[in-house]
């Protein structure tokens, strides 16, 4: 009876240990962009409901959805499409990452139902969080991130037909209303904003931009909002000369993000981002960087 238990259950493990690797053969074979990897089952919901546009918000969100939009990158949450006028950009979700494997639910896995249950209530809570995140973004943050508009619920009167193409030009035709998708600004990031002032020689312009973007992370913070993405380089950015928080996937509110405690330590965290690269590309500005940071915190948090 033991022997036979034991064949059981080492009949399920190999069985499972085939599923992973057919889904990571999959994986490897299709790495780019496909319609399947950003379809959802997901229900409509209250929670991710946006106010109607205004008559102008709907001419221009139709404007620029009838662009066609070209594949640019990807990243742990989403696929970004640019629009043909190179000013916006279209992000869908990697649903990979936010839907439970129907398999983990119905296939039992002997000794591992903890893992099991784990995985899948954290999928579950990563789609609430990010939802959340964009949500609350869009309704208190819209002009510091550059979000146009969000759309987290599936619907029947977008009636926006678009045009995605991948890296190798194939194109995709898609229904807008079946998706969850987010359209925001594009910009440049933080490095290349920096980087296309000092190539110009526009000290000063530089300088600017990095005031700027100190100056950002504090008015955010006493907004009452802080984000748990430590990232800077790709998080944040410039539509001209406004700072954009593109990167609003892990943005939360924290009421204790307004005590200058909080808005000081991010302060010097986001500077010393900028300081490590400085120091690798323009190491003469960073006696300018220690001076803005200084004139934005109280020296006893810079121990």
């Amino acid at each position: 009876m033991k022997r036979n238990t034991w064949v059981v259950f080492f009949s399920i493990a190999v069985a499972i240990c085939l599923l992973f690797g057919i889904h990571a053969f999959i994986e490897a074979k299709n790495p780019g962009f496909s319609i399947a990897k950003i379809r959802s089952p997901f229900e409509s919901r209250t929670r991710w409901a946006i106010p109607p546009l205004s008559d102008v918000e709907d001419v221009e969100v139709h404007a620029i959805l009838s662009q066609d939009f070209n594949y640019l990158g990807s990243g742990a949450e989403c696929y970004a499409f640019q629009s043909a006028d190179c000013n916006y950009v279209l992000k869908f979700f990697r649903m990979k990452h936010l839907v439970p494997k129907n398999w983990l639910k119905w296939v039992p896995l002997p000794g591992l139902g903890k893992y099991r249950f784990r995985k899948i209530d954290k999928r579950i809570l990563r789609h609430q969080e990010l939802f959340s995140s964009y949500k609350t973004a869009f309704d208190e943050l819209r002009d510091e991130t550059g979000l146009v508009y969000i759309h987290l619920n599936k619907s029947k009167d977008l009636h926006i037909k678009v045009n995605l193409y991948d890296r190798m030009r194939k194109k995709f035709p898609i229904n807008l209303d079946r998706y969850e998708f987010i359209l925001q600004k594009k910009g440049l990031l933080v490095h290349e904003k920096i980087t296309a002032l000092m190539q110009k020689g526009d000290l000063e312009g530089a300088l600017e931009a990095i005031r700027a973007l100190l100056e950002h992370v504090v008015v955010q913070c006493k907004k009452g909002f802080v984000d748990r993405d430590s990232g800077v380089s790709h998080n944040y950015g410039f539509v001209g000369d406004r700072v954009i928080h593109f990167d609003v996937g892990r943005i939360m509110r924290d009421d204790k993000a307004a005590h200058p405690a909080h808005y000081q330590r991010e302060v010097l965290r986001v500077g010393k981002k900028i300081e490590n690269w400085l120091s690798v590309q323009y190491p003469d500005l960073l006696p300018y960087l220690e001076e803005m940071i200084n004139a934005l915190i109280d020296p006893s948090y810079q121990k």
